[in-house]
């Protein structure tokens, strides 16, 4: 390989420059031609400027390969370039012996060089993978009066005999390095340029490198930044703070394939809302899981609203030829299904997780992750190949299994903020000490009349047993409940002692009724036609008795099999007085199978 590398070197000594300028920019644009290359700049990019629309984006990333492809020819002729190159910034030096910053942008072999002809200048290198590479370069270097340096100790030499030193900011970054923000970003920097400022007492000047045009480059040496008084956590967010600023107007100069985001700690999650509150609540419980492994979560929710119903069937065929090695950030797609408002959301963000429930946004996760090189997590069946998402969460009764699955017992619940709500609950309402039962009315699924029927039986039953027992009743419906069901309710609850709260929620709702109405209760009945609400009731860890008001068939009937354990079941003639009541234990459960998947995800 060394002598391989030597033949180029020549070659491209004796080359006339317009040639190797060519060569150059071929090589930067062959580079730019690797989708998977494109993929990485265009991720890394779109989480920095996720305003920016793709034309500019794409732009910018065209722009930042050829600029690479000049730089990788550009180190082996390093001295043939110094005449095109422009110093800025140098009146910013006093003294001698200071520190010189830098990140992955510009041409780093003429930098370094050229910078060693105006200074006694050592720098802090990685050894290249191609050892003959490594040798030619180094050789090159030398030549032209750089010192290199491959440790942090041996670079200390070279700081006592006052030498200035060239130190890369934004790699090498270990797990237990400092976290920064970086355009909004926690991402470990690396802390060896602040470290040796305060052990030395040194000032430290960031650099950054601007090609002006084909050959002609600036180096542009940033203000002084003292390190005394100062933790290193300070310093190292003035140099970020510095590159944020010149890499605003001179964005095409970074590698933007370089993995600089790849060990952030804050995590961008997406939420596809498809209108059905049953479906958000699931995805804000995957999310609360989330928050439990990493706290540094961004989270926006999407509304999912499509053109019209032939979008819709169309946003299922491009979710089966979407996918992170087929998209290349383009979006067109997008344009086409969704309607402008949750177009512009769609393509005015970033995302590390998109995340959505039922099958009506599932063709959109997986479009959207795709896009933004995201990954991807779907409650509940979708309408497409499972494998198409990293992450998919089922319930029991679905009888699905698959290896990417996470198989968890009803609706996906995470109980949060029980105290707080059940607070506001008992002062809204005026509440008093006694003991209380919560009931949760839901809506018939088949058949109307029987649903009623059994209604008034279990209501009758329900006010006996709280008489003779000493109950408050803590009432709700859902919105699903039609008015027969309500009517029937007024009529029941008009003149009931016991009654403490009811609520309609067609009419008008709080968001503190549900858990706030099950934490002040000693048990809960809820009827059983809701998936959702029985799963959530079970999951907050008291009694619950699924109350019975219709024969389940299929798939409800499977459901309420599978959590038989978790509750109790009431039935016709709904003898409340020979429950045994206990506990649920169904969060529990879920939780040792979401937990791991997560981690997993993650």
């Amino acid at each position: 390989m060394y002598r391989f590398a030597k033949s180029i070197h020549f070659i491209l000594m004796h080359s006339p420059l317009w040639l190797v300028l060519l060569l150059g920019k071929f090589l930067g644009l062959g580079i730019y031609c690797i989708p998977k290359k494109r993929r990485t700049a265009f991720k890394n990019i779109k989480m920095v400027f996720p305003y920016k629309d793709n034309s500019q984006l794409h732009k910018i990333i065209r722009k930042s390969f050829i600029n690479f492809g000049l730089s990788i020819v550009e180190s082996f002729i390093a001295p043939r370039i110094f005449e095109h190159v422009e110093l800025k910034g140098k009146e910013n030096i006093q003294g001698e012996g200071h520190i010189l910053t830098g990140i992955h942008e510009g041409s780093w072999e003429v930098t370094m060089c050229f910078l060693a002809g105006q200074f006694n200048y050592a720098i802090l290198a990685r050894q290249q993978k191609s050892e003959g590479l490594d040798r030619l370069l180094n050789e090159i270097r030398q030549d032209l009066g750089l010192k290199v340096c491959f440790s942090i100790k041996e670079l200390m030499h070279f700081v006592r005999k006052n030498y200035f030193i060239g130190m890369a900011v934004d790699h090498g970054a270990q797990e237990n390095m400092p976290l920064i923000s970086f355009f909004g970003h926690l991402v470990p920097t690396p802390n060896g340029a602040a470290y040796l400022a305060k052990k030395f007492n040194k000032a430290i000047h960031p650099c950054f490198v601007y090609r002006i045009r084909n050959f002609h480059q600036c180096i542009e040496i940033g203000p002084r930044i003292d390190a005394e008084g100062k933790s290193e956590e300070e310093i190292l967010r003035q140099i970020n703070s510095f590159y944020e600023t010149m890499l605003e107007s001179y964005p095409g100069e970074y590698i933007w394939t370089f993995k600089r985001f790849k060990r952030k700690k804050d995590l961008e999650v997406i939420i596809l809302n498809d209108g059905r509150l049953g479906h958000l609540k699931q995805s804000q419980a995957l999310l609360s899981f989330l928050k439990e492994q990493n706290s540094c979560i961004k989270e926006k929710v999407i509304d999912v609203r499509y053109k019209n119903k032939l979008a819709r069937l169309l946003s299922d065929i491009c979710a089966l030829t979407s996918g992170k090695k087929s998209c290349v950030g383009c979006g067109g797609c997008l344009k086409f299904l969704l309607k402008k408002d949750t177009l512009k959301e769609a393509l005015s963000t970033s995302a590390d997780l998109v995340i959505s429930a039922g099958s009506l946004a599932a063709p959109l996760n997986r479009i959207l992750s795709s896009y933004l090189g995201a990954k991807s997590a779907a409650i509940l069946k979708p309408n497409l190949p499972l494998r198409g998402f990293d992450m998919v969460i089922l319930p029991e009764h679905d009888k699905v299994r698959t290896s990417n699955a996470a198989i968890i017992k009803g609706a996906l619940s995470y109980p949060a903020d029980c105290q707080r709500k059940a607070k506001e609950c008992k002062d809204f309402f005026n509440l008093g000490d006694a003991k209380k039962i919560a009931v949760f009315i839901g809506a018939p699924l088949r058949n109307r009349e029987r649903f009623l029927s059994n209604l008034k039986i279990f209501i009758k039953n329900l006010k006996d047993f709280s008489l003779k027992n000493g109950y408050k009743l803590l009432v709700s419906t859902s919105r699903r409940t039609d008015k027969a069901a309500e009517a029937l309710l007024e009529g029941e609850f008009a003149h009931f002692n016991n009654i403490e709260a009811v609520v309609y929620a067609n009419r008008k709702n709080y968001d503190f009724v549900f858990e706030g109405f099950i934490t002040l209760s000693d048990a809960v009945f809820v009827t059983s036609e809701s998936v959702s609400m029985i799963s959530e009731t079970a999951s907050l860890g008291k009694p619950c008795i699924c109350v019975s008001l219709e024969r389940p068939l299929g798939k409800h009937a499977d459901f309420l099999d599978s959590v038989k354990n978790e509750m109790v079941f009431l039935e016709n003639p709904y003898n409340i007085e020979g429950i045994a009541m206990h506990e649920s234990s169904l969060f529990a459960y879920n939780s040792k199978v979401i937990r791991p998947a997560v981690k997993k995800l993650l």
